[in-house]
C-alpha cells in the first residue's frame, strides 16, 4: 500500500512538472539533524575530564554526549584551527587541524560531540577536545598534547543540528579582575572558552600608529585595561584581516574569547573574533584621548575615572576653602600653599569657571613635582592628571588622585637641568630602573679645580655577580610645544672599559614594555688610560623627528657579568635650549591674509597653494585664526600661515613648491585639522625633471580637532628639486571635507 501511494505520488508530481515547463523547483534546503541526544553539560564534562597536569591526553571511554552553539571561529584569521563553542553552563575550546573553519562551524551552529572513543585533555594549561599530539621543543624533548584533531576526526565526532541561530550565543559579561592572576581549577574551568564582553577598556599601546599585530611575529600581545587598571593580553594574529589597522584611541568594550597558556608563566589571554568586536566609538579618559577641562567640567561627578589635560595656570588661595570667585585662585608661581594646583585648557586662562582644581595629597610624589612653591617652573606647563572629574571645593576638580608617581604626567617643554641632581638624590620625577642586575644610578659628589660637581653615577656591582643593564630616563620630554627640539647632555668615564654607555629614545618609563626604542649617536668621552676622561658634551641631538607622541630620554648602563668597574657619569642635562635653526623654509606667511576663503594662493618665493584656505595661528579661537596653530618655528613672536587643503574630490587642495636648489636631507611641517574633519590623509611627492624620486603617505584617524601634528621624514636628494602635497580625499566627498592645515615648512639640505 505504501509503494502505491508513493507511486501515484510521483506521477502526479511528473504530471505538475510537464504542465509548468517553464518554472524551475528550488533545490531543498538542507537542515541537518543530530543522531545523538546530549546527556552532559560542557562544564561537568570539564569537570570529569580536568587533571592538574599542564599537558596531557584522555580517552573518554563512557557514553557522553556534550553539545553546544559556536562561539567563536577563524573567519578573520585570528583565531587559529580553533572553534570555541558553549553550552550556557561553560565553553569549550575545539582543536581542529583544518583552515577556513567558520565555512562550517558557523556562529551559532548547534554542534553535538558524543565523546565515546575520542580525546579531551590540555596543551600548555588550555583543555581541548582534539587528538594526541606530540610536541618536540627545540632541545628535542617531547611532551603529549592534546591538540590538533584532523579533518577526519572532526567529521567522525561532530554532528550538525539545525540551522544557525545566532540568538543561542550567550556573551558572558566579565571584569579582568575575576579571573587575572587566579589560576585555580575551578576559575580555569569557569573562564577557559568563554565567550566574554569586558567594559570600558582601552588598548595600552594604542597612539594611533601602532597596529594589532606587527609583521615580525606570528602573533602580537597587545594589552587592554579597564577602569581599575587591571590588563590582559589581547593575541593578534600577524594572518587577521584586521592585522595592520591601528589600535583604536580611548575606551571601548570588546567582545571575545579567553584563552590560557601556561609555561613558566601563567597567562590569561583574549582573542578578538573580528574588528566588530570591538564595540563604541572611542569614549574618553585614556592618556592617548583624554578628558579636556572643559570635558571634565561638564561630565563632573558623572565621567568614569581617567586622564584629563590641561594646563597649570595657578593654585587656590591661602585661607580658602571654597573656590567661587577668581579672587579665590592664586594665577601666578610660586603660590602661598602647596596643597592645590589649578589647571585649564588654555595656559593663559584666568575663570576660575573654566579650570578645575587638583589636589595635591601629602607627601606624595605629585605634590613634591607640581606644586607652585617649590617648582614655579611647572606653571604653564602641561600636565595629564589621573582622577575622576568630580567635585572639590565646592567646584569642579579631579578626586580620587593617589598621588603616585602612575597618576600623573607633567611635560617639560623647556628645562635647563644642570641643577637637577643638586639635592642629593635622583628626582622624583626621573625614573631608575634596574633591568639586570643590581647596579643602581646614583647621585654622586666632589670637587674638582675648586668647584663642586654633583652629578649622576653609575658602577657595575659585581655582588652578584651576573650581567647588568641599568636606566636612568628623563621626565616625559613635551617635544611638539619646544621652541627648539634640542637635548644636551655631558659625560665622563673612568679607565677601565668592559661595559659601556648607550641613550635612547623611548616612548614608555618602563624600558622593557617601551615600543619604541631607538638609539642615539652623541659624542661619548673616549676611555682614558687612567683615571677620569675630560666632561664631554654629547653634541646637539635634535628630536624633531619624535615631536608626534610622548617620549623620554633614557641612560642606560650595560656591562657583562664579571666587569670590571668602569663608572659613568652623567650632568648638564638640558632640553629646549639650543638655537634653533632652520636652513630653509617654505614662505606661507607671504601668502597674503588669513580669509579662511577657498582660493589659490602664491608666496613671495612662488609656493602655490591651489583649492586651499588660508588660516593662521592666533591668541584667539576666531575662523581664520587658530590658537593650535601657534608661531613660526623659528619666530615665536610672529603667527604661523597654514595653507588649508581641502578634501573635495572635485577641487582637490595641492601645495606646490618652487625649484628648490642645493638637495635635501630632511622634511619637516605641522599640520592637523581645524575644522571637524576626523581623518586626514594626504601624500608628499619630491620631484625631480617631472619625475617622483620620494614618496610618503600621511594618514591619520580618529583625528582630535584643533590639535597639531607632526611630519618629519629623512631622505637623501642632491640636486634641484620639487616638492608637492596632494589631499588624497579619503571620504571621497563632493563636498568640503578632510582639509589638513600645513605649516611651518621647513628642510635641510
Amino acid at each position: 500500500m505504501k509503494s502505491i501511494k508513493y507511486f501515484l505520488g510521483l506521477m502526479l508530481l511528473l504530471v505538475l512538472v510537464t504542465s509548468c515547463h517553464e518554472e524551475f523547483d528550488q533545490p531543498p534546503v538542507y537542515i541537518p539533524v543530530a543522531d545523538a541526544v546530549p546527556n552532559m553539560t560542557i562544564a561537568d564534562f570539564k569537570v570529569k575530564h580536568w587533571k592538574e597536569s599542564t599537558n596531557y591526553v584522555d580517552t573518554v571511554t563512557e557514553d557522553e554526549v556534550i553539545h553546544g552553539w559556536v562561539t567563536a571561529n577563524d573567519i578573520s584569521n585570528n583565531i587559529y584551527k580553533t572553534v570555541y563553542i558553549s553550552d550556557g553552563t561553560a565553553g569549550l575550546s575545539l582543536s581542529i587541524s583544518q583552515n577556513e573553519l567558520y565555512t562550517k562551524f558557523r556562529v551559532g551552529q548547534e554542534v553535538v560531540l558524543p565523546m565515546k572513543g575520542h580525546y579531551v585533555g590540555k596543551a600548555t594549561g588550555q583543555l581541548n577536545v582534539a587528538a594526541p599530539y606530540n610536541y618536540v621543543s627545540k632541545n628535542g624533548d617531547i611532551t603529549l598534547e592534546c591538540l590538533n584533531m584532523s579533518a577526519a576526526e572532526m567529521e567522525s565526532l561532530v554532528q550538525y543540528n539545525l540551522m544557525p541561530d545566532v540568538s543561542k550565543v550567550d556573551t558572558v559579561d566579565v571584569e579582568i579582575s575575576e579571573f587575572q592572576g587566579k589560576y585555580d581549577s575551578e576559575t580555569l574551568r569557569k573562564y577557559q572558552g568563554l565567550l566574554v564582553r569586558i567594559r570600558n577598556v582601552e588598548f595600552v599601546e594604542a597612539d594611533g600608529r601602532t597596529p594589532y599585530a606587527d609583521d615580525a611575529s606570528s602573533s602580537t600581545n597587545r594589552m587592554i585595561m579597564d577602569l581599575g587598571r587591571n590588563q590582559l593580553i589581547v593575541r593578534n594574529s600577524r594572518s587577521a584581516d584586521f592585522a595592520t589597522t591601528p589600535l583604536p584611541l580611548g575606551r571601548y568594550d570588546v567582545v571575545g574569547v579567553l584563552g590560557y597558556y601556561q609555561t613558566s608563566n601563567s597567562d590569561w589571554q583574549f582573542y578578538l573574533r573580528t574588528i566588530e568586536d570591538v564595540i563604541g566609538e572611542g569614549k574618553k579618559g585614556t592618556i592617548t584621548l583624554p578628558y579636556s577641562v572643559a570635558d571634565a567640567i561638564e561630565a563632573q561627578n558623572i565621567a568614569d575615572i581617567g586622564w584629563t589635560e590641561g594646563y597649570i595656570v595657578g593654585a587656590v588661595a591661602a585661607e580658602k576653602t571654597t573656590v567661587s570667585s577668581n579672587a579665590d585662585i592664586e594665577w601666578n608661581a610660586p603660590t602661598e600653599l602647596d596643597n592645590t594646583i589649578v589647571i585649564a585648557d588654555d595656559p593663559e586662562c584666568k575663570d576660575y569657571t573654566k579650570c578645575i582644581v587638583v589636589p595635591l595629597p601629602q607627601g606624595s610624589a605629585f605634590r613634591a613635582d607640581a606644586n607652585l612653591v617649590e617648582n614655579p617652573q611647572v606653571y604653564k606647563a602641561h600636565i595629564f592628571v589621573y582622577g575622576k572629574p568630580g567635585t572639590f571645593m565646592g567646584t569642579s576638580g579631579i578626586v580620587g588622585n593617589t598621588g603616585s608617581e602612575n597618576d600623573y604626567l607633567l611635560d617639560i617643554s623647556y628645562e635647563k637641568m644642570q641643577e637637577t641632581f643638586n639635592n642629593g638624590s635622583i628626582p622624583r620625577n626621573w625614573t631608575n630602573v634596574t633591568v639586570g642586575g643590581d647596579t643602581r644610578w646614583s647621585v654622586y659628589s666632589y670637587t674638582s679645580g675648586g668647584k663642586p660637581i654633583v652629578c649622576a653615577q653609575i658602577r657595575y656591582n659585581s655582588t652578584p655577580n651576573q650581567d647588568a643593564e641599568s636606566w636612568l630616563i628623563t621626565p616625559r620630554l613635551d617635544i611638539k610645544n619646544a621652541k627648539s627640539k634640542i637635548f644636551n647632555f655631558t659625560s665622563e668615564v673612568n679607565d677601565k672599559g668592559n661595559n659601556r654607555l648607550e641613550v635612547y629614545v623611548l616612548n614608555s618609563k618602563d624600558p622593557v614594555t617601551a615600543t619604541v626604542k631607538v638609539k642615539l649617536n652623541p659624542i661619548l668621552p673616549p676611555r682614558p688610560a687612567s683615571n677620569y676622561s675630560a666632561w664631554t658634551s654629547s653634541g646637539d641631538i635634535d628630536l624633531s623627528e619624535w615631536a608626534d607622541g610622548e617620549y623620554y630620554i633614557g641612560f642606560c648602563y650595560k656591562a657583562p657579568a664579571g666587569a670590571t668597574q668602569t663608572t659613568w657619569c652623567i650632568d648638564d642635562v638640558t632640553f629646549g635650549m639650543g638655537k634653533v635653526e632652520v636652513a630653509n623654509r617654505a614662505d606661507f606667511e607671504t601668502m597674503g591674509d588669513a580669509t579662511g576663503q577657498y582660493g589659490t594662493f602664491t608666496s613671495t618665493k612662488g609656493w602655490v597653494a591651489n583649492n586651499c584656505c588660508l588660516f593662521q595661528g592666533g591668541p584667539d579661537e576666531l575662523n581664520p585664526t587658530f590658537p593650535f596653530i601657534g608661531f613660526m618655528t623659528e619666530n615665536p613672536g610672529i603667527y604661523a600661515k597654514a595653507p588649508t587643503l581641502n578634501g573635495k574630490t572635485t577641487s582637490v587642495g595641492t601645495i606646490v613648491s618652487p625649484v628648490i636648489k642645493g638637495g635635501m636631507k630632511k622634511l619637516a611641517f605641522s599640520y592637523g585639522a581645524a575644522m571637524s574633519d576626523k581623518v586626514l590623509s594626504f601624500r608628499i611627492d619630491v620631484k625631480q625633471n617631472g619625475n617622483v624620486v620620494k614618496s610618503w603617505t600621511e594618514t591619520r584617524n580618529n583625528v582630535t580637532q584643533k590639535t597639531a601634528y607632526d611630519f618629519s621624514a629623512t631622505c637623501d636628494i642632491s640636486g634641484d628639486f620639487t616638492i608637492e602635497i596632494t589631499n588624497l580625499c579619503p571620504s571621497n566627498s563632493k563636498s568640503n571635507k578632510d582639509r589638513v592645515s600645513i605649516w611651518n615648512l621647513v628642510w635641510e639640505n
